[in-house]
């Protein structure tokens, strides 16, 4: 498709032209020649021709990957263009006032070291007991810098010349209100707190000379994480926008408590920690206490869908 063409229909479909204009004005202001279709217009071509190499990327990661442990489904992509483009218009309109920010003055000379996910792969998991396996396994492979304060000195560590493989970014484990952290913090992840209820361990490794997002989570984390990104993530025009958003909150509180609980169960089987006396259950007092803690967020969450039900007319 021609560019004129395919822009103005990008544009309309991703409902951006605000963001385009907006920009175009401060851009104005600033004396800046450089506007964001021209930016989009040399990505675009430019990554036409790379995208075949990332994907060989790609299947070579990969073929590392199905040797991890305690992986129960994985996943794996390079980023589609209209994805690609879409996320430079956002970020950049974002941060554009901000100097000092790299996605304001992003380029197709630097755009493949600011935006890290250009190849993604997502680790399912069973349990979220069983992340530390997970983790185990991806330091072992991407190692970090001999030297940590490299971290300290860049936003990303920059690719090896020699084309090891490496750790680029300290990994970030994203968590929700009430979780316990003390794992990832053993482990020496950072952690950072998300409103939303989002929840998952991003590691942003150099492999191949390229920047690649691997995500690891729970099953019950990608399912909630499903249906937020598909009804509520970046679908504010939606009419339903805002009721969307409060059950998105409820359905996070379900699936943590559906987590909990089939954590539970993988300790209880494990150590056969519950036997049955005269028609009653004994157990120890730890899982006495956990099932208890879960028995309160089920009625919390419960309570909130009453009052979500109670609004509707």
């Amino acid at each position: 498709m021609e560019w004129t063409e395919y822009w103005k229909n990008f544009v309309k479909q991703k409902k951006l032209q605000d963001k385009v204009n907006e920009m175009n004005l401060i851009d104005d202001e600033k004396n800046n020649q450089n506007r964001i279709e021209t930016i989009c217009r040399d990505i675009y071509y430019d990554y036409e021709k790379h995208s075949k190499e990332l994907e060989k990327i790609r299947l070579n990661l990969v073929k590392i990957v199905e040797t991890f442990p305690e992986v129960y489904l994985w996943t794996s992509r390079v980023k589609k263009i209209d994805s690609l483009l879409e996320k430079v218009i956002i970020k950049r309109h974002e941060h554009l006032m901000d100097a000092k920010n790299l996605y304001s003055g992003i380029n197709v000379d630097n755009y493949k070291n600011i935006l890290t996910d250009l190849v993604g792969i997502r680790l399912i998991i069973n349990y979220r007991g069983r992340w530390s396996d997970i983790h185990n396994a991806i330091i072992k492979e991407f190692s970090y810098p001999t030297d940590m304060k490299i971290y300290e000195m860049h936003k990303y560590v920059p690719h090896p010349q020699s084309g090891a493989s490496i750790i680029a970014e300290i990994p970030v484990a994203y968590y929700a209100y009430g979780d316990d952290i003390s794992m990832y913090k053993s482990m020496g992840v950072q952690t950072k707190l998300r409103e939303n209820g989002y929840r998952s361990v991003h590691y942003i490794i150099s492999f191949q000379k390229t920047y690649i997002e691997i995500q690891t989570r729970t099953i019950y984390d990608e399912a909630w994480s499903d249906c937020d990104h598909s009804y509520v993530y970046k679908h504010e025009e939606n009419a339903s926008h805002s009721a969307l958003e409060e059950l998105s909150r409820i359905l996070c509180k379900l699936t943590n408590a559906s987590d909990d609980l089939g954590e539970e169960m993988r300790e209880i089987f494990s150590g056969e920690l519950i036997q049955e006396v005269d028609s009653k259950y004994k157990v120890e007092n730890n899982i006495k206490l956990q099932i208890e803690k879960i028995l309160d967020k089920i009625s919390e969450t419960q309570n909130q869908l009453e009052l979500f039900g109670k609004r509707l007319m």
